[in-house]
């Protein structure tokens, strides 16, 4: 559970460095996006990490589903990014897809901590319902 939240927070963390790289000021356009390039590379392997995490907790087969789909949203970050060039139309489409799959991302992740957080309440409510009965 913690893990996920973890993750929600790199992601957030994720949404202001591109939000920073966009409105700075000065220098190569590439330079003020090292923050968000790094960060975005550093969420590939959390990820990665928080599908064998989430196989290893089993909070359900949707929770489990959406963390392999959360990881590739971020593998497909990259395709829009640059697959549409840097000019023009294109450009702009792929901007526009980086970013509302980025937002994706961020919700599905939400949706995924609150799932766990729920396998979590239960396994709890289960473990203190045998020890009441035991006890």
């Amino acid at each position: 559970m913690g893990w996920t939240r973890f993750v929600v927070l790199l992601l957030v963390l994720q949404v202001g460095l591109a939000g920073w790289g966009a409105v700075s000021t000065g220098g190569d356009r590439t330079m003020r996006f090292i923050a968000h390039i790094g960060n975005g590379g550093m969420l590939m392997f959390w990820l990665m990490l928080s599908v064998v995490f989430a196989l290893i907790a089993r909070p359900g087969l949707k929770a489990v589903l959406l963390t392999v789909l959360s990881l590739v949203m971020v593998v497909m970050q990259g395709a829009f990014a640059h697959a549409f060039g840097n000019e023009g139309t294109g450009g702009a489409v792929g901007l526009a897809l980086h970013a509302a799959n980025g937002l994706g991302i961020l919700t599905v992740q939400v949706v995924v901590a609150r799932l766990a957080k729920r396998a979590a309440d239960e396994k709890r409510a289960l473990r203190a319902a045998r020890t009441a009965v035991t006890a």
